[in-house]
């Protein structure tokens, strides 16, 4: 006779913000812009550097952010900028994991003064 399997559990989602709450969550970012819309909508920030060895250290910094967060943005990687673009993509939109890691990602630089 075989050990019945137990029912599986749905694993728990990441709720998906509301347009309100994504507005309020880009005030709290600098220079973060919504990009794309349905189930491509993300958060968008392009960072500018001095050299490729520069932007490359920087895409570095996000790889291992992305790594502990379990969370990785799609970048786009040119000799001088990095654009980030975070989406949650197992719920087609934009939640509170995307905020805190492009928090995350923020804090790798100097603020501007």
């Amino acid at each position: 006779m075989s050990t019945p399997t137990p029912p599986t559990q749905p694993t728990a989602q990441r709720p998906v913000l509301s347009a309100t709450q994504v507005i309020a969550g880009l005030a709290k970012l600098n220079n973060w812009k919504l990009h794309g819309d349905g189930a491509e909508v993300a958060i968008e920030k392009t960072f500018a550097f001095k050299s490729y060895l520069q932007t490359m250290a920087f895409v570095n910094a996000i790889a291992y952010i992305a790594e502990q967060q379990d969370h990785h943005p799609d970048l786009l990687v040119r000799y001088n900028s990095c654009s980030v673009r975070f989406n949650t993509h197992d719920v087609q939109g934009i939640t509170h994991s995307d905020f805190a890691c492009a928090a995350l990602v923020d804090a790798l630089l100097p603020t501007p003064t």
